[in-house]
């Protein structure tokens, strides 16, 4: 990024400049410094990179912030949401997984996207193996309701294994 600047003006809301002055980034002191960083900032969570660490670490901030607001919430309310943290655990992995697809895929062969593409699977495969357990032991859920709907999902995942035999 280059060093050179230009003069910029722009009338904002009084919330929008109260809102600055309580951004806090590193080095960034004055109405000036924060714009700036928050500018590199949204610059690098709409840039799409191939580096999957890269991504997994913005992700990870992302949603870090929410497990954290979430956590807090929880510990004043006397609270657990266990299916939401688990999805704040996993979601990182699973959405640094598809902005890498996304950044790699002008360069990806067949064989390359079809990986990708079980990976992802896999991935989601997983998050439902770790909420499921939970939809099943979850107090507050009608009874009828969990059954009725555990036995569409048992119909739908057999449809499909009958449908991939069917192919093969």
């Amino acid at each position: 990024m280059s060093s050179k600047t230009v003069p910029f003006s722009a009338r904002i809301s009084i919330e929008d400049a109260e809102f600055i002055s309580t951004l806090e980034y590193d080095g960034a002191h004055t109405p000036s410094d924060k714009l700036r960083a928050l500018l590199a900032e949204t610059r690098r969570k709409h840039a799409s990179y191939p580096d999957y660490g890269h991504n997994l670490a913005q992700m990870q901030e992302w949603l870090g912030q929410m497990k954290r607001q979430l956590l807090i919430r929880q510990q004043q309310l006397n609270q657990q949401a266990e299916p939401v943290l688990r999805v704040l655990d996993a979601l990182p992995d699973l959405l640094a997984t598809l902005q890498t697809m996304a950044a790699r895929c002008p360069q990806m062969n067949v064989r390359e996207l079809q990986q990708t593409e079980q990976s992802v699977l896999q991935k989601v495969y997983r998050l439902n193996e770790l909420l499921l357990p939970l939809a099943l032991t979850q107090g507050d859920n009608d009874e009828h309701e969990l059954q009725q709907g555990l036995f569409a999902l048992a119909t739908l995942i057999s449809e499909h294994r009958m449908a991939i035999q069917g192919e093969q």
